[in-house]
């Protein structure tokens, strides 16, 4: 599990922190910064799945990856990641793009090539490098790299970027191999049609937990669409065996759909990183979407980042206002807040002055809307 990440001088980050347990949440306003920490784990995630093969890259390749159109603000400035996994907290991986640099101080030194440097950091000290920066340990087989590169590697393999749309289900699509599910989710009818003919085992269970999720509904298929010849279309059955198209059910069904499809591919990510997964939900279903994400984290052991603009979503994480990152925008930078730490550190002031300690966490999405935790619009 990802404990801890610390991203800097990408997009509208300079340099912010976030810890991380089993289900973390994401708030602020539009802009403040959410999306672009997703994109950052994601591009983190992108270099892990190919080390150790790939480990340098040219910069017009980085341009490429990294999704904008000016990296830099100068040639001096460095984007590094600093991660941190449960497996072994006594080191970090650390993973700098750019251009050279005093490996000392982490400053530049001077003009030189583009490069990509990995490293594994304990106690502030570099215990194992893989990069371009400095010279090459000469590893010689894949057992002698640290442990905790590999296992980093796996928590980050088949990672997305997922954020669903509903309304995309309804359609009919055109029968076609689609052995992974996409990030928006428009290919769901085709990948359960193609998980159904080549991996039986992996979509029974589907069928069987969608069965127990979903009480009003029993089961689900993907025939023929009767109006385009060649076309799929999505229907469910109740227990009645009466049966509905895609649009005669909740959103709130379809997104519960779409989130057992990502667990049941034939290689599920470890680590799910969803955006607004209430968008579209009436607020009343929201509680049924957090119950279903939470009983998933437990049962599948697989650590999920969500984004959220719901009191109601905060509400959910009453008991571990830990877990809740505060994303706020200051001089036009990111700046990141525990949401756990606001709320001790307020009351230690309380106590501190004699006053009584509130309980922030019997209406916690309250106190978030009001603009306690920050995070809000001005």
């Amino acid at each position: 599990m990802l404990t801890s990440l610390r991203i800097q001088n990408f997009r509208s980050i300079r340099d912010a922190s976030v810890k991380l347990g089993q289900v973390n949440l994401f708030i602020g306003p539009n802009n403040s910064g959410k999306s672009n920490f997703l994109k950052g784990i994601t591009m983190l995630g992108a270099y892990l799945k190919t080390f150790p093969r790939n480990k340098i890259i040219t910069e017009d390749q980085f341009q490429t990856l990294l999704p904008r159109q000016s990296t830099f603000t100068a040639r001096e400035e460095l984007i590094r990641f600093i991660a941190r996994v449960s497996s072994n907290d006594q080191q970090s991986i650390s993973l700098i793009l750019g251009y050279a640099y005093d490996h000392r101080d982490y400053n530049y030194d001077s003009k030189g090539k583009f490069a990509v440097d990995l490293t594994v950091v304990s106690n502030k000290n570099i215990e194992h490098n893989f990069g371009d920066y400095f010279e090459q340990e000469g590893y010689s087989s894949e057992e002698e790299v640290p442990t905790v590169i590999w296992e980093s590697q796996k928590l980050f393999v088949n990672l997305k970027l997922y954020k669903f749309e509903p309304a995309a289900f309804l359609f009919s699509t055109e029968l076609s191999n689609q052995p992974f599910l996409d990030a928006n989710g428009r290919n769901i009818t085709a990948f359960l049609y193609t998980l159904s003919q080549n991996h039986e085992d992996n979509f029974a269970r589907l069928r069987t937990d969608f069965a127990q999720c979903v009480v009003s509904l029993s089961s689900f298929s993907t025939p023929p669409d009767p109006a385009t010849n060649g076309n799929l279309r999505l229907k469910f059955f109740d227990a009645a065996r009466c049966s509905y198209w895609a649009e005669e059910v909740s959103e709130g069904v379809l997104y519960f759909l779409a989130i057992l499809c990502i667990v049941h591919q034939p290689d599920p990510p470890k680590l799910l990183l969803l955006e607004e997964p209430e968008k579209g939900i009436h607020p009343r279903r929201i509680k049924e979407v957090m119950d279903f994400i939470f009983e998933l984290a437990r049962l599948r052991d697989i650590q999920i980042i969500l984004t959220s603009h719901s009191p109601y979503v905060v509400d959910y994480f009453a008991d571990i206002p830990e877990c809740i990152s505060v994303f706020d925008r200051e001089n036009g930078e990111t700046v990141i807040h525990n949401a756990g730490d606001i709320i001790s550190e307020t009351n230690d002031k309380l106590k501190a002055a004699g006053q009584e300690p509130i309980h922030y966490t019997d209406a916690l999405g309250e106190y978030w809307v009001s603009g306690f935790l920050g995070g809000v619009p001005v």
